[in-house]
């Protein structure tokens, strides 16, 4: 979603995290949240000059400031206190993020290269919350993602919750049952943090559009939205889905300085001229602040089904982006036309895969 600086652009990044020898390590996590609260933070520097200020930031209580450093001979080091383990991000003074990673007992070490631009990705290391992370990094960039995710799913799942769970509950890969679930078990320690709280909030909206748990009685029907198209027509997401032309509503939220959502054009373009004469409309809104760019960027687009625009876009009171707490975008929903209710939910991933699913089965 775009933020103001590349401090939030970069919080909103996807995060995934794995436990290998679960039943071990749980035990260590606990045991590691019941030691004094206190750790050492170090790592070798290149790119920055030596006096170049450094800055820890609690993700888990708005951003807040809780360590401050400078380089020092191509090394920096910090010395913390925190009341409960937490997720930080390292940022240098001119708000360039270096890193993010769990803040815990003992000595995490973060190197850091300012000259590679995807160095920011490579986790820290040396506690067991971080080794974890950086495990499942590895996992998934070697292929193995069916192992990581039956992991993440033992994680999310597990009675004893920590750090981990608790960050995993906010990933795209976690339904919000799941995620309620973990906060539900978390320590008072942890669930004592603001982010918590804000967490659970944005987790019972998501809940009410995310399709229904499989066996449930009551499934998730859309929330309606009404914007203009290019031409400042009104269009409202209901017309579209009980047009009975429609057998599928795939619902997009994107916009044009998202480079993922544009990357997706090509196919959804593809599954429009498969499927458009079986069933398939498209409803796209964009969250566009500037009106012109997403004008001027339309007509050469190739999306050619329903575009509208977010009249109140980004994160407040009266977007949709927070009524369908939007983890991020590009974020597709498909909506049944017959019932309205919403049967797939993802973050672009698999929707080729499930839109075939539904024509090859009706």
């Amino acid at each position: 979603m775009k933020a103001a600086s590349k401090r939030e652009q970069r919080n909103l990044m996807k995060r995934i995290c794995i436990v290998p020898f679960l039943s071990v390590l749980f035990i260590c996590l606990n045991a590691c949240q019941s030691q004094p609260e206190y750790c050492t933070v170090k790592g070798s520097v290149k790119g920055l000059k030596d006096g170049t200020r450094l800055e820890l930031l609690d993700a888990h209580d708005h951003y807040k400031v809780i360590a401050k450093t400078q380089v020092k001979e191509g090394a920096y080091e910090f010395r913390p206190q925190a009341s409960a383990p937490t997720h930080v991000y390292l940022y240098s003074a001119d708000d360039e993020q270096l890193k993010d990673f769990f803040l815990e007992p003992g000595t995490i070490v973060a190197d850091i290269d300012a000259t590679d631009e995807e160095d920011y990705a490579a986790h820290a290391a040396g506690t067991p919350s971080n080794d974890l992370l950086r495990k499942i990094k590895q996992l998934d960039s070697n292929g193995n993602k069916d192992a990581a995710d039956a992991i993440r799913e033992e994680v999310l799942n597990a009675e004893e919750t920590g750090i981990l769970a608790l960050y995993m509950a906010d990933a795209s890969g976690a339904t919000a049952a799941q995620g309620l679930a973990v906060l539900d078990r978390l320590s008072e320690n942890l669930a004592a943090k603001p982010y918590v709280t804000e967490l659970r909030e944005t987790l019972t909206r998501r809940a009410r559009t995310e399709p229904a748990p499989e066996g449930s009685e009551s499934p998730n029907y859309f929330i309606d939205m009404e914007f203009p198209d290019i031409n400042g027509n009104p269009i409202s997401l209901s017309s579209v889905v009980n047009n009975p032309a429609n057998r599928y509503i795939l619902l997009d939220f994107w916009a044009t300085w998202c480079g993922p959502c544009r990357e997706s054009i090509p196919e959804l373009q593809a599954l429009y001229e498969k499927y458009h004469d079986k069933g398939l409309e498209i409803y796209s809104v964009s969250e566009d602040e500037n009106e012109n760019n997403w004008k001027s960027f339309l007509p050469e687009s190739g999306m050619n089904w329903v575009n509208v625009r977010d009249t109140h876009p980004g994160r407040n009171d009266n977007s949709m982006m927070t009524e369908y707490a939007l983890h991020g975008i590009p974020t597709m929903l498909i909506i049944d036309g017959e019932t309205g209710a919403i049967i797939f939910r993802d973050r672009m991933k698999d929707i080729a895969t499930a839109v075939t699913a539904l024509f090859q089965q009706n």
